[in-house]
């Protein structure tokens, strides 16, 4: 496996990213951030969404690698866990949007002659 996840530097960072965004709110105040509602997180309530954010990421990763499809409600609560982290989460839909969605991207643009 990979290295250990550094909490304390990621509270630390999502704390900047949040007082860069919105200011010094304290603990539990209401913001918006893209399409979603979320509060400013204390450090245990950081380390549970955390935790959130990280299994949805590593599950649509291993949906991705395996071919499967993504349904819409997976993306959505993954934007969503990210969101609660003051991250702008990946378009999961558009990752591999040449490989099927665009043909000419993948076979290149046929011979018009």
């Amino acid at each position: 496996m990979g290295t250990e996840l550094d909490r304390d530097a990621a509270f630390e960072s999502y704390t900047a990213r949040f007082v860069a965004e919105f200011g010094d709110k304290p603990a539990g105040a209401f913001v918006k951030y893209g399409n979603h509602m979320v509060q400013r997180l204390d450090r245990a309530e950081f380390d549970e969404r955390l935790d959130a954010y990280l299994g949805w990421h590593r599950e649509l990763r291993r949906l991705l690698g395996s071919g499967a499809t993504i349904s819409d409600v997976l993306v959505l609560e993954f934007e969503e866990a990210a969101a609660w982290l003051i991250l702008e989460a990946p378009n999961v839909l558009e990752m591999f949007s040449g490989e099927v969605g665009d043909p000419e991207a993948v076979l290149g643009r046929p011979d018009r002659r």
